[in-house]
This record gives structure tokens, sequence and C-alpha cells, in this order.
């Protein structure tokens, strides 16, 4: 897919979250696809398939009483891959979160095929989510 294809994918997949409108995010996930977060704490794990996925990203608002907020930066994009970053922010059992995030995106045939999350600051990230 051309570099300009994939950044599309990924804007189109913030702004379907920050609507959240889970429906366009159909199809733009490859039936085999990871998403996989990093650390021990309550969102962590390795996500797979669109259902899965879904499913996580659903979860987000639902632990932080719908405060949880993906405010895209820039994104950066190549034939195969791109990366997102964005300000990760909500409010979660009296804890905040505010803090850069990148989702490092690995694409083909136009969805997604593998999301790796990295918080810049991985210690703030497991206390705000820990369980």
């Amino acid at each position: 897919m051309p570099a300009a294809e994939n950044e599309t994918v990924v804007r189109r997949i913030f702004a379907a979250f920050s609507r959240r409108d889970v429906f366009a995010l159909r199809g733009l996930f490859a039936p085999d696809a990871v998403w996989t977060v990093p650390g021990d704490g309550t969102m962590a794990g390795v996500y797979r398939g669109p259902e899965e996925i879904f499913r996580f990203l659903g979860r987000l608002p639902k632990e932080t009483d719908g405060t949880y907020r993906s405010q895209l930066v820039d994104v950066l994009a190549s034939e195969r891959r791109a990366a997102a970053l964005y300000r990760a922010s909500g409010q979660r059992r009296g804890r905040t979160l505010d803090l850069d995030q990148v989702l490092l995106f690995q694409l083909g045939g136009g969805a997604v095929r593998d999301v790796l999350a990295l918080p810049s600051d991985p210690t703030v990230f497991e206390e705000f989510w820990a369980r």
C-alpha cells in the first residue's frame, strides 16, 4: 500500500475511536490482526482478531468513566508501517493520565496487521492502569 493510504487508515482509526464509532473500524483490521499493550495493568495484553481488538478499545472509556481521550498529534507512514503519536488522557480511580504515546502499526492490503502500544513514560502508564 502507498504510504498515504496507510496514513489514511491510521487517521480513520483515531477518528472512529474519538467518535466512539466501532462500526467505522470494521474492515480496517485484518482477520488475524494483533494489538499488543505491554505491562501488567488492567488493559495490558495481546488482543487477537478484530473482535478482541474492538472489545479492548471499548473497555478504555468504560475503565475511565468515559474520560479516556486519544488526541492524534501526527502520523508517519511508509509502504508497510505507520507510527502514530498521540496524547492519551483520562481519569481512573482518582488517578490522572496525561502522556504521549506511540502506536506502531504494521499494515498490508489496506488493513492493520499488528499494533504495538508504547507509552512515553511506562511507569506513569502502569500506575494509571494498575489493577
